[in-house]
């Protein structure tokens, strides 16, 4: 399709954008309230007075910092017929269909990079210092971490040319999966498992959570779980087992004024350098459940 076509699009990017997620979040608030898992109502409302302020804040200033600037700079060299898409000859909707392939791999890339180097970690350590994992969970994440990812972004859709709708696409699928992956939802055990063979289920990111460092480095997929399972990271779930979310280090400031200023405190870096251990519960910030296909009714651990 023509430049004009993408040019239509990009009109609308952000209106697009935000509207599907918030459909979204509302679908997926509304199964978690109706098929809970292990959180009482009282313990969501308390986990969404941190996760939807940090949320806003990040919202607000990466509206005034970009706006539609990916959209922008995918107009901007599909125009001039430029990026690997346009030199490739492929259809358009060809292009929209591999759009959303290659940013969940990149997501993927990007994900796992957070969990090795230690300087991106004390950023990414504002995600996973969340101990209650729930679909605010999914944006629960410090501005520097979303700068980057921005900015590898936008690299990305500079570099390969990608389509408006592809964007918009990718966008709205992801946005989905990324608050039904961070989601307390009871899945049947049997649709769980048929659905992870192919994409990322709450059972299979709830691993990633752990605080113990080899769950952790596992399941960095957001849409399709098949990244994992190539690149040599999936851990499927155990029955009977039990996964500890939150920081391995007690005493964190889990406040919004201490997610904000984490990264540049001592203890993110301490976090980091923790070896993989399986730790009793006293000593940890955050939460247990049995984690199986079924995902059983969990325990509380109570902070020490």
């Amino acid at each position: 399709m023509s430049p004009e076509f993408d040019a239509l699009f990009h009109e609308d990017f952000e209106f697009y954008k935000g509207i599907s997620f918030l459909i979204s979040a509302v679908l997926v608030v509304s199964l978690q309230i109706l098929l809970p898992n292990r959180l009482a109502i009282r313990e969501l409302l308390s986990n969404w007075k941190i996760n939807v302020p940090l949320a806003l804040i990040n919202l607000v200033l990466l509206s005034i910092l970009c706006g539609a600037c990916v959209s922008a700079v995918a107009v901007s060299v599909r125009e001039a017929r430029q990026g690997v898409f346009n030199l490739l000859g492929l259809s358009y909707y060809i292009q929209v269909v591999l759009t959303v392939f290659v940013l969940d791999l990149v997501a993927y890339v990007w994900h796992r990079v957070n969990h090795v180097w230690s300087p991106l970690w004390r950023f990414h350590a504002v995600h996973h210092s969340d101990n209650h994992f729930d679909a605010s969970t999914a944006v629960r994440f410090h501005l520097v971490e979303l700068l980057i990812s921005l900015g590898i972004k936008l690299v990305v859709v500079f570099t390969l040319g990608l389509p408006v709708l592809g964007l918009i696409v990718f966008e709205v699928i992801f946005g989905f999966f990324n608050l039904l992956v961070h989601s307390d939802l009871r899945l049947p055990g049997v649709v769980s498992h048929v659905l992870s063979l192919v994409l990322v289920t709450p059972t299979l990111h709830l691993i990633h959570h752990s605080v113990n460092k080899e769950e952790q480095n596992r399941n960095f997929g957001t849409i399709f779980s098949f990244w994992d399972r190539l690149l040599l990271s999936y851990l499927p779930p155990t029955a009977g087992s039990t996964v500890q979310v939150g920081l391995l280090e007690t005493g964190v400031d889990l406040s919004l004024n201490g997610l904000l200023v984490l990264p540049f405190s001592s203890r993110s870096r301490s976090v980091h350098k923790e070896s993989p251990r399986r730790l009793e519960a006293p000593q940890v910030t955050g939460c247990t459940w049995n984690c199986s296909d079924s995902l059983e009714q969990s325990t509380k651990v109570k902070k020490a």
